[in-house]
């Protein structure tokens, strides 16, 4: 399977929003997350029916709020046509990977977020 994930980023103040897609993208689920009372993150989550992000985008909310210690927003849309389980999972691992890189240079980048 070959596939791409592509995640843009923007900011709304001191807040991060972080659009998450591969193969047509679309928006399938939004979620929020924050920091409370320094605390692990607290995530919300808005999804379509019929859509599958809903794991995946809570996921991704909680790494991003964490390591940023700010509240963000992270819009996930993948769509593939007839995935296998197997192409469900690589795709999922795809994205935290790519995710995780990409907090990795923001973190290391320091206080210009």
């Amino acid at each position: 399977m070959t596939s791409s994930i592509e995640i843009k980023i923007s900011y709304m103040g001191e807040d991060v929003v972080f659009e998450v897609t591969g193969g047509t993208a679309h928006i399938g689920a939004v979620a929020l997350a924050s920091i409370e009372d320094e605390k692990a993150p607290t995530v919300r989550i808005l999804t379509l029916p019929g859509h599958k992000e809903t794991e995946l985008a809570c996921e991704l909310a909680g790494l991003a709020s964490q390591a940023l210690g700010k509240t963000v927003a992270v819009l996930v849309g993948i769509h593939l046509d007839n995935p296998t389980k197997l192409e469900i999972e690589e795709i999922v691992g795809e994205a935290r990977k790519a995710m995780k890189q990409l907090l990795r240079e923001l973190v290391s980048d320091g206080p210009t977020l």
